[in-house]
């Protein structure tokens, strides 16, 4: 097991690439490669592929090694579903005057820009089991948000849109377009699943 010193930021920096959709759906994940890029050994980059195969944000296959799942049109619609049912909680929290909104900014594209979004609405109901949930859900939305654009064309404006009402604290009205955010994907999910195995 590595040291957490070495683990932690390890660990932290491929979950965020996770989150932020850097690798296609079914891309295999070689340590040896990621080791250099973060510019450490390979058993810290191992234990931390382990560690994020246990949270569903990679999986693990005798003789394919590491890769980031590629889902069906079933789960994926599941997956979007989910992520949608923990966002109306957190919503339902924060209009309860549960928690601060705080938005990050700065993003590069879609992809990025709703995982911070939402990770942030996450991470301002002062609920660390709800924030984790939302996490997790956005890292494995993450490589379906990158292709989004593909039949969504104003899915950047969109998600602008929600960050604005988000930012006035005028969360009745962002509940409404979450809800018409994810029921589009909903319906794309068939399209995102095929375009992502054609990657």
């Amino acid at each position: 097991m590595s040291p957490a010193h070495v683990l932690e930021p390890t660990y932290d920096a491929l979950r965020r690439r996770l989150i932020a959709g850097a690798w296609p759906a079914g891309q295999r994940l070689e340590a040896g490669k990621l080791a250099q890029d973060l510019a450490v050994s390979m058993t810290p980059v191992r234990d931390s592929l382990n560690r994020l195969t246990g949270e569903r944000l990679v999986r693990a296959s005798a003789g394919e090694g590491f890769q980031v799942p590629l889902l069906d049109a079933t789960e994926l619609v599941a997956l979007i579903d989910w992520h949608q049912m923990l966002l109306e909680l957190a919503l339902r929290a924060l209009e309860a005057g549960n928690g601060t909104f705080d938005m990050p900014h700065g993003h590069n594209g879609v992809a990025e820009h709703s995982a911070i979004l939402f990770g942030a609405i996450a991470a301002s109901c002062d609920n660390p089991e709800l924030d984790w949930a939302i996490g997790n859900a956005a890292a494995r939305l993450g490589p379906y948000r990158r292709i989004e654009e593909m039949f969504l064309a104003d899915a950047s404006a969109e998600i602008s849109r929600i960050e604005t009402l988000a930012r006035a604290g005028s969360w009745e009205a962002m509940s409404h377009l979450v809800q018409h955010y994810h029921e589009r994907r909903h319906r794309l999910a068939p399209q995102l699943a095929h375009a992502a195995r054609e990657r």
